[in-house]
C-alpha cells in the first residue's frame, strides 16, 4: 500500500463505523419514542368491540383499537339481509337479500381532557359491500318461456364502494360500557349485474347512473351516514 493512500483509507474507515452508530442512534431514539407514546395509552380501555343496532337490514360489529395516544382504527364487519332499491317517487322498496360488508376507518381523537378512544373523533371511512338478491327481485310475470311476453333476467349482484368522513362523540358508561353516536357524508360507486336485466337496473338502482348497457349499471351518489353504537371497552 502506498503510504499517501494511508489518509483516504483512514476516513473511509471512519465514515464506514460512524454511519452504522448514527442510524443506530436514531433508531434507539424512535423506539424510547414509541415507548412514551405507548406509556400515554389508556391500557385499561384501549380495545372497544361493539354492536350496531340502529342499521336497518343488517347486523352490524366492529373492532376498535387504540394506536397511538390520540389514534385507533376500526374495523368492522356486517351481513345484510335486507336492502333498498328504488320506488315511486320518494318511496323505496324493501328487497331481500344476502350479502357481507366490511369498513374500515382511521379516528383522531381531540379532547384534552379524555384519553382515546373517549371524546370528540373524526376521521376517513372505507367500506366495501357485495349483495346477492331475491330471486326475480324485478318481480317479472312468470310466463312459460314459449309465452311470446316472456323475458329470462338473471338474478342481480351489487358491489358498492363507499368513502366518507365522520364527525361523532364516544361516552364512556361505568366502568367497561360505552356508547358511540357519530354521522358521515361520502360518496358511494355501485355496479350491478344481472343477465339481460340492464334496463330494469336502471330504473330500480339508488343513485345517478353513469353507465349502462344490457346487463350491468354503474351508478354513484351520496352516501350520509348515521352511527349509534354499544360497546364494551377492555
Amino acid at each position: 500500500m502506498k503510504p499517501q493512500n494511508a489518509p483516504f483509507l483512514l476516513i473511509a474507515l471512519l465514515f464506514c463505523i460512524a454511519v452504522p452508530s448514527e442510524a443506530i442512534a436514531q433508531i434507539e431514539e424512535q423506539e424510547k419514542e414509541d415507548r412514551a407514546e405507548m406509556i400515554n395509552i389508556d391500557r385499561d380501555h384501549d380495545r372497544v368491540l361493539k354492536i350496531h343496532p340502529l342499521h336497518y337490514g343488517e347486523i352490524f360489529v366492529s373492532y376498535e383499537k387504540v394506536r397511538a395516544p390520540n389514534i385507533s382504527n376500526e374495523f368492522g364487519l356486517s351481513y345484510f339481509y335486507k336492502l333498498h332499491m328504488k320506488g315511486d317517487g320518494w318511496s323505496t322498496n324493501i328487497k331481500d337479500v344476502m350479502g357481507i360488508g366490511i369498513r374500515m376507518s382511521q379516528r383522531y381523537y381531540t379532547s384534552k381532557k379524555k384519553r382515546a378512544p373517549f371524546g370528540f373523533f373524526h376521521g376517513p371511512m372505507f367500506s366495501y359491500r357485495f349483495i346477492v338478491f331475491e330471486r326475480n327481485v324485478f318481480d317479472l310475470p312468470d310466463l312459460p318461456p314459449s309465452d311470446p311476453d316472456y323475458r329470462f333476467v338473471g338474478r342481480l349482484y351489487q358491489n358498492a364502494l363507499d368513502l366518507s368522513y365522520h364527525l361523532g362523540y364516544q361516552f364512556q358508561l361505568g366502568q367497561h360500557f360505552t356508547t358511540e353516536l357519530s354521522g358521515g357524508l361520502g360518496g358511494r360507486v355501485k355496479f350491478a349485474i344481472a343477465r339481460n336485466g340492464g334496463d330494469l337496473i336502471e330504473q330500480n338502482i339508488i343513485g345517478h347512473v353513469v353507465h349502462a348497457d344490457e346487463g350491468a349499471v354503474f351508478s354513484v351518489g351520496p352516501s350520509p351516514q348515521l352511527n349509534f353504537s354499544i360497546g364494551y371497552s377492555f
